[in-house]
């Protein structure tokens, strides 16, 4: 996950060439929209390397259709209206109805949704195709830096919990 201005001003070509050359699965370039992304998402999929689109509970049914159609492998679901890390403040059974609307425009593409994924909340949403939980690591490093703790272990034990409670 990045930001564009860094990849073009290292060149596009040359950062993707990286990315395939050190196996890179995909990327998220959370400032560049469908459909600006477009030519950069071909450049992307010429080379094995999948663009993850952003859809949020503003996009429309319009644009959603188009950029699921676009999309390479991979969506990913913006659950609410926050940044990142913040508290979920839709509940899951809303963001589940949401995500079945996007999940329903291509059931082949992998739709993961990402923003307030907690140890309280991953239960009620395993029936996504995946869920993205980096704010919950990120703050798992930090309690484990401040309290003088292991971090490796500490995200170890987190991550395991976690899967544990959508099994």
């Amino acid at each position: 996950m990045g930001y564009y201005n860094m990849i073009f001003q290292y060149n596009e070509n040359k950062f993707l060439d990286k990315c395939k050359k050190v196996e890179v699965d995909g990327l998220i370039v959370v400032d560049l929209p469908y459909p600006e992304n477009k030519k950069f998402a071909a450049k992307c999929k010429k080379r094995g390397v999948n663009f993850i689109q952003l859809v949020s509970p503003t996009t429309s049914l319009i644009r959603l259709k188009k950029i699921i159609k676009d999309s390479h492998d991979m969506v990913y679901y913006i659950s609410m209206l926050s940044t990142t890390g913040g508290k979920l403040k839709v509940s899951p059974k809303k963001i589940l109805q949401r995500y079945s609307k996007i999940k329903n425009q291509n059931k082949s593409k992998n739709v993961v949704i990402g923003f307030g994924i907690t140890e309280k909340t991953i239960k009620s949403l395993k029936k996504a195709d995946g869920l993205v939980v980096g704010s919950a690591i990120c703050k798992e490093i930090s309690n484990s830096i401040k309290k003088r703790q292991n971090p490796v272990t500490n995200v170890t034990n987190i991550v395991k919990r976690l899967k544990n409670k959508i099994k």
